[in-house]
């Protein structure tokens, strides 16, 4: 009972955390006063201290430091990628001109030193001096417009057919104007319309800074398994054996290291790598052989470490959603009947139960409690295969119906044991007619099928990459174009789209709180998705790794190291 208790204190406490600090950053895009930010994002986002950092140890000669994940990253190039398996190791290799601190939404200076603007509408960023891509050549303005033309113009000739820029379009693709070169140290930003949004949203790992000369050299296989990552990160890629491990060696020239920031160091960790090791147990079993110093666990095999003190569980708030999602241009998903069916036939609080070890929450909406805009008022669908045949019903299918099911071929903390848990669905659905074919692939051609439209109803889930809306329910059901359905699901509401635009710019707090609550409201009553849970940021670390800071929106390699 204390745990859950502890749970929705510390929940709640971000939610003030992040409500006072995107509205300060926010009120910016509607005041007429200048909004400077040699340190940070406007003054008045300073958040409380959220995470203390932890004293710098000394830099170690050699500290190898091995992760067990799931599966291989699709591609190293931030840009294009948006699963969780690439931006963990591209988070590393390369640096972003802002960042978010600790677990709140403190917005700082990054590979910028200083972000300014008088109005919200055109933004100055004035860069470090001194730093070098890893492939030693120099960052300045040029090279940082570069990037930023080749994800806006899509008729750049270093943006290739093969290459999405999903997060790129739905985050800046109807929001910035133009972007200048003042000077060699400073890069202006022009956006359409004021908005305060724009330092969060580039301390998104997929706005990291690539070096020009290695995307002109590489061209299409750029941060490919034939190509090579260069960014200014703390790492450097070293090399990538395809479904078994990426590995990157420490930057021992990181401009970071010198420059005297309260919120970063010089890595202690010489040596970093990624291995795939699909099979949860054996994944669990390294792990605790001491194999592995970091994996990801089932959430039933982290209950089993509840009393064992040669582990430590760092805990953070619930910034993610795992749901069901479906194709509406592929019958009979098109109709909400059908949809409901599918919230209403499925005993989803048993699977919670069953799956996730205590560490996660029924969802009611799709937007978690610790961010802005999540309806207070909204439940989750109950468990009734009466209702659920009711909704069949009314859809014109009162026999039923089959279709393919699609479950990740990942472990996530949103479905720690997806295959299991779709075995536990299809035994549910099948009681009321639903009849699920269950399928899965790997998890790159998984993530393209599901983005182009293959699929008529699938699993996935989604972290929040800076606690704000805009990045939640805004990145899901916003157009990408501006004007039609995005092709993975089809769904289309116009008022929704119209509350969704208004939130980006809206300068008040509590009326953006509103709009997106009322967007909240829309997705709940229509189910496009259907949200099961809400996880907490939980896992289990052995007691050898030393400082692991629970930070929220990236990862905390620059400080850990092993005890072994």
């Amino acid at each position: 009972m204390s745990s859950k208790k502890d749970n929705r204190l510390s929940r709640r406490r971000f939610l003030i955390v992040a409500g006072a600090t995107t509205a300060a950053g926010l009120l910016a895009a509607c005041g007429p006063a200048a909004t400077v930010a040699p340190t940070a994002a406007p003054a008045a986002t300073a958040a409380p201290a959220a995470t203390a950092v932890p004293t710098a140890v000394p830099v170690a000669k050699e500290s190898v430091f091995i992760v067990g994940r799931g599966g291989d990253s699709v591609m190293l190039d931030p840009a294009i990628v948006t699963d969780g398996e690439s931006s963990r190791v591209c988070t590393p290799i390369y640096d972003t001109l802002t960042i978010i601190i600790g677990t709140s939404t403190k917005v700082v200076p990054w590979l910028a030193e200083s972000f300014t603007t008088t109005d919200s509408k055109v933004w100055d960023f004035k860069l470090r001096q001194g730093v070098k891509f890893h492939d030693g050549e120099t960052l300045n303005a040029t090279a940082v417009k570069f990037n930023f033309d080749r994800w806006q113009n899509k008729d750049n000739k270093y943006r290739y057919p093969s290459q999405k820029y999903e997060y790129w379009d739905i985050e800046f693709g109807s929001l910035i104007d133009k972007t200048e070169i003042v000077d060699e140290s400073t890069f202006r930003i022009t956006l359409k319309e004021a908005s305060g949004l724009l330092p969060v949203k580039l301390s998104q790992f997929n706005f990291g800074i690539a070096s020009p000369k290695a995307i002109a050299d590489q061209g299409e296989k750029y941060a490919t398994q034939a190509g090579k990552p260069v960014g200014t990160g703390r790492f450097k890629f070293d090399s990538w054996v395809p479904n078994d491990k990426i590995t990157l060696l420490r930057n021992d020239d990181w401009w970071g290291g010198n420059a005297k920031l309260d919120y970063t160091q010089a890595p202690v960790i010489t040596k970093l790598i990624f291995r795939s090791i699909p099979d949860n147990s054996t994944r669990f079993a390294e792990l605790q052989a001491g194999t592995l110093d970091q994996a990801d666990l089932a959430q039933t095999d982290m209950a089993t470490l509840k009393d064992n003190k040669d582990y430590q569980l760092i805990v953070t708030p619930s910034m993610g959603v795992g749901y069901i999602n479906f194709n509406q241009a592929i019958k009979p998903f098109d109709k909400p009947e059908v949809r409901k069916a599918f919230a209403y036939g499925v005993n989803w609080d048993a699977i919670i139960t069953t799956f996730y070890g205590g560490l996660a929450t029924r969802a009611a909406g799709f937007t978690p409690p610790a961010i802005l805009g999540s309806n207070p008022n909204l439940k989750p669908y109950e468990y009734s295969p009466d209702k659920a045949k009711e909704m069949l019903k009314a859809a014109g299918l009162p026999d039923g119906f089959s279709t393919d099911f699609w479950y990740i071929p990942v472990i996530r903390g949103y479905f720690p044991d997806s295959k299991a848990i779709a075995e536990a669905m299809s035994a549910d659905l099948a009681k009321i007619g639903i009849k699920l074919t269950l399928k899965t692939k790997d998890w790159a051609p998984y993530l393209d099928d599901r983005k182009n439209g293959k699929f008529p109803v699938w699993m996935l889930g989604w972290g929040s990459d800076n606690g704000d809306p805009d990045n939640f329910i805004g990145y899901h059901f916003i157009y990408i174009d501006g004007k039609t359905p995005n092709p993975e699901d089809n769904y289309a509401n116009p008022k929704l789209q119209t509350l969704l635009n208004q939130g980006r710019t809206e300068g008040d707090v509590a009326k953006r709180e509103k709009i997106y609550q009322e967007a909240e409201q829309i997705v709940y009553d229509e189910l496009p998705r259907v949200p099961v849970a809400w996880p907490e940021g939980a896992t289990y670390w052995p007691v050898r790794v030393k400082n692991v800071v629970p930070w929220v929106f990236r990862d905390r390699y620059e400080y850990m190291f092993v005890q072994r």
